[in-house]
């Protein structure tokens, strides 16, 4: 007997008719859709096929329960099955209405009894075990307290120790311990919590411990927001070492102490709390010591869903969409058609709300995507402090507003269960830069990743682009063993300086540049990117092609070289370098004659970033004029008008070469790779960096350019 028309039974293997469409998501695994208009699936459930059935069930409980797909009935609409290895039935609907498409999930539970149903199809209908029409899945309860979610936590955190080899090593060898800590006891008595020294100042400027905590240690990250965070002061600091009244700390500390308490941990890291806030001494030596403090922690607690330290982590679930926030509710399908009457009362599959869009942002590490449906419920994974929290901790607890989720240095774990053992592209490379564990290129090359993602990431004050990656940039050095320059390495100077800012057609092209008391302006943390869409991409980092020119050479700098000591700002420090040179003249308003590559921009540049330069080249007694367009990093300093007028001259030092296939041919190109840099008005003798620019080889520009040393501040 052949299946049901509408849905196949599932069976990816019958399909005559190539109705089966498979994808590739982000995350790179394969997804199955099949296609069906809603009326021929009732007509298909009408008509006694049990799976459309159990599918029609589900939506209208949906619909009828949680207020999802509003006149379920009376609208037209399509929709398509989707089938993931491992992972229960998704049902995508669309409305039209809304212009939205609706996700659900159908699952059994995991490890039930009754799921004899469920085996029915399987079995009697041939389908391939992997693509089950419903997986097993765990139910989300629509509320949390500290007590129901500790088991699960503790399961998650005994199976990384015991599984996981790359969770079992420490990331770093730093063993620095914070100068504080929260002591909360274990008691759950609410008047134990107070602040607790663990180390203090010798006399030779070294730490020295006083005494500390006897067993691990939790962090929190947590958005301050706009209110007044909990602080502690010069002033409050002994008061809060004698005690912390229970009723003066915001719902998320409280949540957050709730939970270490009910995890067996008796201490934890809060920066608020644990650093003083109006000394700059002690925030600068702690900021310093993040890769210590993260990384020897146990469990890094995230309040996701908190946009101040008002919100906490343990509240009622809902479900983000675009137009709407949904209940989180698991709710029974009674089928309509069973193989016994036994089993007509027993309903054996459950619907709920998809966690596909939540999953996403994890398994993809798109954490700045302000296109997912939850982006707005999720203010912390937009913040730049909090990325290099999360990449240095072993493992972070999120408490997303769906659901939890943890994330350790080798998998991924939800309540759901549907991120359950995967591992997201950024971390099938080991994250233990420890000694001998990656060679110097991959990890260069990593460190482009981790700058170009960070970029995204949001700040209060752009000013502390430099400072929040500290902690990461700590544990790269350890790995590199060289020099660390305002966010690019000693080693790899000439692909760091190719950096180029990403514009895209929904970001503001008003990108600025700070003064040079941030960083300089050769480095790409000089860029103010608070410009949604805006961005650091570093092309000659993913190119293969690349090669470094021979003239070129990095000679010195009089700058800090560790990590530890560009804590706040690099005002007016300087790179010397070495390469061959050749002068232009802006010409603003000029049209390009000439084909440059500008890999940053795929869209038309934009009139005021835009600047035209004029090469003159001489060639059998007459003078060729190429003119090329490129993009400026920015307008102009913060304070200042654009710095390349009509007739000024810029020089442009030669880099490196990539080649790649021309737009028009199969040919190869060969482009040489240049800074463009312009004298500033202040210093006579200093270049100061206005942009990149990608040269045919060909034109000839650069035959016969003189080398010459440059300082660029």
């Amino acid at each position: 007997m052949p299946p049901c028309s509408i849905c196949l039974k599932f069976d990816r293997l019958y399909d005559h008719g190539n109705r089966w469409q498979v994808g590739i998501r982000d995350d790179l695994r394969l997804e199955y859709s099949l296609e069906f208009d809603f009326q021929k699936l009732m007509q298909s459930a009408q008509s006694g096929c049990a799976t459309c059935s159990i599918v029609l069930n589900g939506l209208q409980l949906m619909s009828r329960k949680l207020f999802i797909l509003d006149d379920l009935e009376s609208q037209p609409r399509h929709g398509r099955f989707i089938l993931q290895a491992e992972s229960p039935l998704e049902v995508e609907v669309v409305d039209a209405q809304k212009n939205e498409r609706v996700r659900i999930q159908y699952y059994t539970l995991a490890g039930s009894k009754s799921s004899s149903y469920a085996v029915f199809i399987t079995t009697n209908h041939a389908l391939d075990g992997q693509w089950a029409p419903f997986g097993a899945a765990r139910d989300v309860p629509s509320d949390i307290s500290a007590a129901e979610c500790s088991p699960i936590i503790l399961e998650w955190i005994t199976n990384c120790q015991k599984s996981h080899k790359a969770c079992a090593v420490r990331r770093c060898q730093l063993t620095d311990p914070p100068s504080r800590m929260l002591d909360v006891g274990l008691s759950g008595d609410v008047s134990e919590v107070r602040l607790i020294q663990i180390q203090t100042q010798s006399g030779d400027g070294h730490g020295s411990f006083s005494h500390g905590p006897t067993g691990p240690y939790a962090t929190l990250s947590h958005c301050w927001g706009s209110v007044n965070v909990l602080l502690t002061t010069r002033e409050t600091l002994a008061q809060r070492m004698r005690g912390i009244d229970w009723e003066t700390l915001p719902k998320t500390f409280q949540d957050a102490i709730t939970i270490v308490r009910a995890l067996h941990i008796r201490f934890i890291w809060i920066d608020s709390l644990c650093i003083i806030q109006d000394d700059e001494l002690d925030w600068k030596s702690e900021s310093a010591r993040m890769a210590a403090i993260y990384s020897n922690s146990y469990i890094n607690i995230a309040a996701t869903g908190a946009s101040d330290s008002r919100g906490g982590c343990l509240s009622p679930r809902n479900l983000k969409r675009v137009s709407s926030t949904f209940e989180i509710a698991s709710l029974p399908i009674e089928p309509a058609h069973s193989p016994s009457d036994e089993l007509q009362a027993t309903p054996v599959v459950f619907v709920r709300p998809s966690f596909e869009s939540i999953h996403h942002r994890y398994s993809t590490r798109k954490t700045y995507d302000t296109d997912l449906p939850d982006a707005k419920a999720i203010p912390l994974l937009s913040r730049a402090w909090v990325y290099q929290e999360r990449y240095l901790a072993p493992r972070t607890l999120h408490f997303h507003p769906s659901e939890m989720v943890m994330e350790c240095k080798s998998k991924l774990r939800c309540e759901c269960t549907g991120l359950d053992d995967f591992i997201p592209r950024s971390r099938r490379k080991s994250l233990d830069l420890g000694p001998n564990t990656l060679d110097d290129r991959t990890t260069l090359d990593y460190w482009f990743e981790v700058v170009e993602e960070f970029s995204r990431l949001r700040l209060t004050r752009e000013s502390d682009r430099l400072p929040a990656l500290i902690g990461v940039a700590t544990v790269f050095q350890a790995s590199l063993k060289c020099g660390y320059l305002a966010g690019l390495w000693e080693k790899d100077i000439a692909r760091g300086l190719l950096w180029d800012v990403s514009r895209y057609e929904n970001a503001s092209s008003h990108v600025r540049r700070h003064k040079r008391s941030t960083a300089p302006s050769w480095s790409w943390a000089s860029m103010s990117l608070e410009t949604e869409g805006a961005g650091i991409i570093f092309p000659a980092g993913h190119d293969e092609s690349f090669k470094i020119d021979s003239r070129f050479a990095y000679i010195n700098t009089d700058m800090p070289l560790e990590a530890m000591d560009s804590n706040f700002g690099t005002p007016n420090k300087e790179i010397r370098i070495r390469g061959a040179v050749v002068t232009a003249i802006c010409c603003a308003g000029c049209e390009a004659n000439g084909e440059a590559n500008d890999e940053a921009n795929d869209e038309e540049n934009d009139e005021e970033n835009a600047l035209t330069i004029l090469f003159e080249q001489e060639v059998n007694d007459a003078i060729l004029i190429t003119s090329l367009g490129m993009n400026l990093d920015a307008i102009g300093h913060s304070q200042e008008h654009t710095f390349t007028e009509n007739g000024s001259t810029v020089h442009c030092i030669l880099i490196g070469s990539k080649t790649e296939a021309h737009w028009t041919c199969d040919d190869q190109v060969t482009y040489l790779c240049t800074c463009v840099l312009k004298m500033p008005t202040s210093v006579s003798d200093h270049m100061e960096r206005i942009g990149v620019l990608d040269i045919r080889d060909d034109t000839g520009i650069f035959d016969g350019a003189q080398e010459m040393a440059s300082k660029l501040m």
